[in-house]
């Protein structure tokens, strides 16, 4: 008999499961090479799906409560507060990122390495005085609202609260503008988003 193969992602984060205690009757192998994801790419996608599930279940929830008016509310106070408190961590953790129209940039091109894999960037212009960029790929806040038939409660891109908590939270005086270039049934979407000095 051959010994359970552990999944590569199993034992580059070993760290966060040294703690974990199982029964001596249980195999111990047997459940992480069944439920533990195979891949980075699958739990990075695992990942998100809670996110999005989380969030459109928070929102439907909220709807029922509060009536159909506290969704966008809802979703617009969460986007703005996470927007703010990522780019405080930024500025925290990154001493030479300088409140700027750059750092707005820097800002979104980390939240996509860390939150939103389902998006890819292009730049179309990056200076001192303006950010013109696209976010394409699957916008999985579209996709669960969907799914919970909530979508239509909401202004797309939902994200556009998240962007504008960022420049207020560097204290930029700038001029938000995302464009909704396409988005489909399937929720894949090309969101252009230009920040501008005023």
């Amino acid at each position: 008999m051959n010994p359970i193969q552990l999944p590569e992602t199993f034992m580059a984060l070993s760290d966060f499961r040294k703690h974990d205690i199982y029964l001596p009757e249980m195999d111990q192998a047997q459940i992480i090479s069944d439920f533990f994801p195979g891949n980075f790419t699958e739990l990075t996608q695992r990942l998100s799906d809670i996110t999005g599930a989380f969030y459109g279940g928070l929102l439907k929830q909220a709807g029922k409560l509060y009536g159909a008016e506290a969704i966008e509310q809802l979703s617009n106070t969460f986007m703005y507060d996470l927007g703010s408190r990522m780019t405080l961590k930024n500025l925290q953790t990154k001493p030479n990122l300088q409140p700027g129209i750059p750092a707005v940039a820097k800002i979104l091109i980390g939240a996509v390495f860390t939150s939103s894999p389902e998006y890819n960037f292009e730049f179309k212009e990056l200076n001192e005085h303006r950010v013109e960029m696209l976010m394409k790929g699957v916008d999985r806040y579209h996709k669960i609202t969907q799914s919970l038939q909530i979508a239509g409660l909401l202004k797309w891109p939902v994200i556009k609260p998240f962007v504008q908590g960022i420049c207020d939270t560097m204290g930029l005086d700038v001029l938000l503008e995302i464009k909704v270039l396409k988005l489909d049934p399937d929720s894949s979407c090309i969101y252009q988003v230009n920040v501008t000095e005023k």
